[in-house]
């Protein structure tokens, strides 16, 4: 099932357009056998935009109080069409063809994005403490957080990995063992389980 679009915020909306796609709205509505007592009417939604189109000639060379007034007035309109959205969602019964010939939009569904692409240009260097060392890789696309992996070599256990993550592609390892040779590696992390690890980069510690 297919859901309304409600979303009439200023970032995807600016003032301007906002009026505008209140007219294709009003223009596909008007008439549609689909939808014949709209919630607010479309009367009253007409009217509060043309209001709110001369509240936004004023602003351009009028007073804060001008702004302020179209303020309130953008807020009463995204409030009528949330009611009205709900209504469209309502009498579509979320079917996709009879919402978008309200003028509404559909609400785009959320696709799984599935593994990761593999993490790559893995960096390694010593960091500005003892014992430390400094990781970073490029972007990994879709990459909610990453996962840096490191070990002592050698290691009889090779699944004896040290984890931690971070939101960021870089990361400062403390409390390494100077004069020890480890392994690193570093992978893009998201929704799904598997990791797709970067070539494992071996280093000593200073």
């Amino acid at each position: 099932m297919s859901k309304v679009s409600i979303d009439f915020s200023s970032g995807k909306f600016p003032d301007a357009d906002l009026s505008v796609k209140i007219n294709q709205i009003l223009d596909k509505m008007t008439g549609n056998l689909t939808f014949p007592d709209p919630v607010p009417t479309l009367d009253a939604i007409r009217a509060a935009n043309v209001s709110y189109y001369q509240a936004l000639d004023n602003v351009k060379d009028g007073s804060r109080e001008d702004t302020v007034i179209k303020n309130n007035l953008r807020k009463s309109l995204e409030a009528d069409l949330h009611q009205l959205g709900d209504y469209v969602q309502r009498m579509s019964g979320g079917d996709e063809a009879l919402i978008l010939s309200s003028g509404f939009d559909v609400h785009k569904k959320h696709e799984a994005v599935g593994p990761l692409s593999k993490a790559t240009n893995l960096v390694v260097k010593p960091g500005s403490n003892k014992g430390s060392m400094e990781l970073s890789c490029n972007v990994v696309d879709h990459a909610t957080f990453y996962v840096f992996e490191y070990h002592e070599l050698p290691s009889e256990n090779a699944n004896g990995w040290v984890q931690t993550t971070t939101t960021k592609r870089k990361v400062l390892l403390d409390g390494l063992t100077s004069g020890k040779q480890y392994a690193f590696r570093v992978a893009g992390a998201g929704s799904d389980p598997s990791r797709n690890w970067s070539d494992e980069i071996n280093s000593y510690v200073l």
